[in-house]
């Protein structure tokens, strides 16, 4: 009889503690959309990386062409991590909210550069009168302001991925 219900404590351990493969699978495609979120923001040859080279270069409508750019493929990342089945995955719902809620955060970060480099064009345009340059230049400030605003959300929202990944990771016995 102790054999019996070692063996059969022994095997619910087993069970509890296997890793579910929906779980595993949802970690694996949410890793997978930030290696594209990683490629669009750092990759060579990438949106963002265009933007700078244009900015560099003067190009103020190519900048706003490669922000287009970046925009779709976030929006193209966020749809798919939202249509994504997390059915009885513990937490797969937490996970996948907060993966979403942080990636918009980092997408209206890069698309308010939008507004900055409005300004920049106006800014530079010797056509421009001496004052509207300077008030492009104190509108660029007060953009730049608003955007160190938004750094601290996307920060709050990373802190807080993180919490969820740690407690989906837990209750999914995922490393």
């Amino acid at each position: 009889m102790i054999q019996r219900n070692i063996l059969f404590v022994t095997l619910i351990l087993i069970v509890s503690s296997c890793q579910s493969k929906k779980a595993v699978d949802l970690k694996t495609v949410l890793e997978q959309k930030e290696q594209h979120v990683f490629n669009i923001m750092l990759g060579k040859n990438g949106p963002n990386e265009r933007k700078l080279k244009c900015l560099i270069d003067g190009d103020f409508e190519g900048a706003q062409q490669a922000i287009t750019e970046e925009e779709r493929a976030f929006d193209k990342i966020i749809n798919e991590i939202n249509a994504l089945e997390t059915g009885d995955i513990k937490w797969g719902n937490q996970l996948k909210s907060a993966t979403s809620n942080y990636y918009k955060a980092i997408k209206e970060f890069e698309i308010f550069d939008r507004l900055i480099i409005v300004q920049q064009q106006i800014s530079q345009n010797k056509t421009n009168t001496e004052k509207i340059r300077d008030a492009a230049i104190r509108q660029q400030g007060q953009l730049s302001r608003n955007k160190l605003k938004m750094r601290k959300i996307i920060n709050k929202q990373e802190q807080l991925l993180a919490t969820v990944q740690k407690r989906f990771n837990l209750l999914n016995h995922l490393h």
